[in-house]
């Protein structure tokens, strides 16, 4: 087994790391892990989780810590894992990357802890739904630990990176830059200064996310389906049935497998109704469908040929604004009755319009009327300021 960690310099041979200097702007990771527990590290894919897991490997070993790094591609079963995790229990750091490709992996990694592992480890996998799956059957192990997300940039992320990189304009001009390009940090480099369409990208995620959902036993010309479906049909509430029957799934059962999957995966967003009233969810009614990044948009319409047909300012800056507010809020809801719309609601707490123009205009009697400690309209101006308490 390779343990090229110890050997002098190895941080200057490391795609990773090395891939992190050729960047044109160093986007900061969370946070270096420092007390001991079991850390699960989760994302979507091409988003930097195995260069945040060497960049915690570089830091600990600049201490002399006695550290363990795997990647977990190779091996066959749970059972060799074991033996590896039994071998190395001394180690005061463990990094398992790509955790995933290993069936049934947390079983190894139960067993691990419950042994008396007492020392840091952290694992990431590209296989999301598995990963998930997988944590949530470790339930109370993750004192000095826990799940952790690294999602693509938000807006004030990229423009904060196109900042250091030389690039930043005015915010209106960032803003339809980053509608453009998205916060996945490939995309943003290969956009560069100028925003332009990040092809490159666009074509590595799709290889991962289709690979993904067909590990997962399902079919890639469905997949593309749904996608474009939920591109033309993003800011209007719709019926799984409603959906199925816009594809060749036919099922609304169907619907909601591939659905729940992507929503898995990190690529779409679930909003339901809401009543106003009560806070309950009308799980009945349509509900709302988004991507969680511009990147994924533009995949969809590319898949479908319709880029430049559906191409909206504000269905994008009502998706992205869904996203932003979804990072930070978990319950929350549109509002649709005989006087319109809200597009984003936590009853009695906040309420929230988006209006892609210079001035807020054309606002519903729904919102108009509805009372909450904390109401405002995110224009051109103000989308993703003055933030509602969670």
């Amino acid at each position: 087994m390779d343990l090229f960690w110890e050997q002098a310099g190895w941080e200057e041979k490391d795609r990773h790391l090395s891939f992190l200097k050729k960047m044109p702007f160093e986007r900061k990771f969370p946070f270096i892990p420092t007390a001991p527990g079991l850390y699960v590290i989760r994302g979507p894919r091409q988003i930097g989780k195995s260069s945040w897991l060497k960049s915690i490997l570089h830091h600990y070993t600049e201490l002399n810590s006695s550290c363990f790094y795997l990647s977990c591609e190779e091996l066959d079963s749970y059972k060799e894992l074991s033996e590896i995790l039994r071998s190395v229990a001394s180690r005061a750091v463990i990094l398992l990357d790509e955790i995933t490709f290993v069936k049934d992996w947390d079983r190894s990694v139960k067993h691990f802890i419950d042994s008396g592992f007492n020392g840091i480890l952290v694992i990431t996998g590209s296989h999301v739904h598995d990963l998930k799956t997988g944590a949530d059957r470790m339930p109370g192990r993750f004192d000095g630990g826990g799940e952790f997300y690294l999602f693509p940039m938000d807006f004030h992320e990229f423009r904060a990176v196109r900042k250091q990189a030389g690039w930043s304009q005015s915010k209106l001009e960032d803003l339809q830059c980053y509608f453009r390009v998205g916060g996945f940090p490939i995309a943003v480099a290969e956009a560069g200064k100028l925003g332009k369409v990040p092809l490159k990208a666009l074509q590595t995620y799709w290889k991962w996310l289709s690979g993904d959902v067909v590990r997962l036993g399902k079919q890639e010309a469905y997949l593309s389906e749904i996608l474009i479906q939920v591109a033309l049909t993003m800011q209007t509430p719709i019926s799984y049935q409603g959906l199925a029957q816009k594809t060749r799934l036919g099922s609304h059962n169907t619907i909601q497998e591939y659905l729940s999957v992507l929503e898995s995966c990190f690529a779409v967003r679930t909003l339901p109704a809401i009543d106003i009233s009560t806070g309950a969810f009308r799980i009945k009614k349509n509900r709302k469908l988004y991507f969680t990044d511009p990147l994924i948009y533009w995949l969809a319409l590319d898949l479908g040929n319709e880029t430049v047909k559906d191409f909206s300012y504000s269905k994008l800056a009502e998706m992205c604004a869904h996203e932003y507010l979804a990072r930070s809020n978990k319950r929350f809801g549109y509002f649709s009755a005989d006087t319109g719309e809200i597009d984003f609601v936590s009853p009695k707490k906040w309420a929230i319009e988006v209006k892609w123009s210079p001035v807020a205009t054309n606002l519903s009697k729904a919102y108009l009327a509805h009372v909450a400690p904390y109401k405002t309209v995110w224009t051109q101006e103000s989308i993703f300021e003055n933030m509602p308490d969670a």
